[in-house]
C-alpha cells in the first residue's frame, strides 16, 4: 500500500482474486473491509449448529403440547456475550446438558422462570398460565431432553458432527457474568395463543471450537458475498429490509425470519435423517394402560365371579404404565376428559431408550 493509503492495482488486482477464488475473468474492485474476518466465518458455522436446533426444538415442542410452536433465529454473538435480552436478566433459569464426541463442551438453554411455567404445565395438560414452582424443574429437563435427542441424527446426517448429550440439569441462570467465550443465539419461541417469549442457547468455548474445526469450509478462499449473504448481511454491511438494528452489545444478526406459520406435528424426532428409519414414523401402534398386575392361582381365578375384589401389586394414586408394543415408554395418572378417561403423561422414557424398546 502507497504511504498516502491508497491501494495499487497490484494490491486491488489481489484482493478481488481473492474474493472471486482466483478467477481471471475481471470484476470490480472490492473494498479491504469486504475480506470475510476470522469472526464472521466463526459465526457462519455457528448459524448452521443453531439452525439446527432451532429446527429440531420446533418439531419436538409442538407434538410435546400439542400447539404450534416455533423457535426463531434472532441474533448470533460469536466469541462475546454482552447481549442479554431484557426477559432473561433476572427470575431465569439455565439448562446445562455436556455433550462428548467429536465435540466437547457444555451447551445451555436460558430461559425466563415463566416460560419455564408456561413450556412445563402446558406439557402437563395444563392451561399454561401459571406461575413457576420447583415441580417444572423435570418438564423443562425432559422436554430439553427430547431436543438433544432430535438433533443427535440431523446434526451427523448433516454437519458430520457425532454427538453426545448428556441429561439436562438446572439452575439459576446468572445473567452475563454466568459464561464466557463461546457463541451465544438470542431465539424468539412462537407459541400458538401466548406472548412471543426469547431465550438464549449457549455455547461454550471448548464446543464452539470443535464445532469450527469440524464444519468449516476447507478452502482458504471465501466468497465474501456467499459468506455476508449467509449472514443475513448485505455487502455494504447496512441493514436490509425486515432486519432489525444491531444490539448495543454487537453481534451477528440473522435475516428476518418468515412469517409465522403453525408447524406440522412431525413426531418428537422429525426427520431421523435416516431414510429407513422415516418410513415407519407413521406406523400405528397399540398402547396400553396398566394400571397394576397380580398373580392368583388357577382355583382362586375359577372363583372369580360377579363383585369380586382383584387386589392389584399398586397403590392408589401411583402412576400407572403406558406400554407401546408391550414396553413401558412412560408413567401417568388417570383422567377423565369429557367423560372419558385418559392418561396425563408425568414422565417419560428418553427418546433414545423409547425407541430401543419399540423394536
Amino acid at each position: 500500500m502507497a504511504d498516502d493509503g491508497i491501494l495499487s492495482q497490484d494490491e486491488i488486482d489481489f484482493l478481488t482474486k481473492s474474493l472471486l477464488g482466483g478467477g481471471d475473468s475481471a470484476a470490480p474492485a472490492a473494498a479491504p473491509a469486504a475480506v470475510p474476518t476470522p469472526v464472521e466465518n466463526t459465526a457462519e458455522v455457528a448459524r448452521s449448529f443453531f439452525k439446527i436446533i432451532c429446527e429440531q426444538a420446533s418439531s419436538v415442542v409442538t407434538t410435546v403440547l400439542s400447539r404450534a410452536v416455533d423457535f426463531q433465529l434472532q441474533w448470533l454473538v460469536a466469541g462475546e456475550n454482552s447481549v442479554i435480552p431484557d426477559e432473561l436478566a433476572s427470575q431465569s433459569l439455565s439448562m446445562d446438558l455436556g455433550i462428548k464426541k467429536d465435540v466437547t463442551g457444555n451447551m445451555s438453554f436460558a430461559m425466563s422462570k415463566q416460560e419455564v411455567a408456561t413450556l412445563s404445565d402446558l406439557m402437563l395438560m395444563g392451561s399454561g398460565h401459571t406461575t413457576y414452582n420447583d415441580d417444572h424443574k423435570d418438564a423443562i429437563c425432559e422436554i430439553i431432553n427430547q431436543i438433544a435427542g432430535a438433533c443427535v441424527t440431523v446434526m451427523d446426517s448433516q454437519l458430520h458432527l457425532s454427538m453426545d448429550f448428556g441429561q439436562a440439569s438446572v439452575r439459576d441462570f446468572n445473567g452475563k457474568s454466568g459464561f464466557s467465550g463461546g457463541a451465544v443465539a438470542t431465539i424468539l419461541v412462537k407459541i400458538e395463543e401466548f406472548p412471543d417469549q426469547k431465550i438464549l442457547i449457549i455455547i461454550d468455548d471448548s464446543m464452539l471450537s470443535g464445532i469450527k474445526a469440524k464444519c468449516s469450509p476447507k478452502s482458504s478462499s471465501i466468497s465474501a458475498d456467499i459468506s455476508l449473504a449467509s449472514l443475513g448481511l448485505s455487502q455494504s454491511g447496512s441493514s436490509a429490509g425486515g432486519m432489525s438494528a444491531a444490539p448495543s452489545g454487537g453481534g451477528v444478526p440473522v435475516a428476518a425470519p418468515p412469517v409465522f406459520a403453525p408447524q406440522q406435528a412431525g413426531g418428537v424426532f422429525g426427520s431421523t435423517g435416516n431414510k429407513a428409519l422415516d418410513l415407519l414414523m407413521d406406523i400405528e401402534l397399540p398402547i396400553v394402560i396398566e394400571l397394576g398386575r397380580a398373580q392368583m392361582s388357577l382355583k382362586r381365578i375359577l372363583e372369580l365371579g360377579p363383585g369380586a375384589i382383584v387386589e392389584m401389586d399398586r397403590l392408589a394414586g401411583e402412576p400407572v404404565d403406558i406400554l407401546i408394543n408391550g414396553k413401558v415408554v412412560a408413567r401417568g395418572e388417570v383422567v377423565v376428559v369429557d367423560e372419558n378417561f385418559g392418561v396425563r403423561i408425568l414422565s417419560l422414557v428418553s427418546p433414545e431408550e423409547r425407541l430401543k424398546l419399540l423394536r
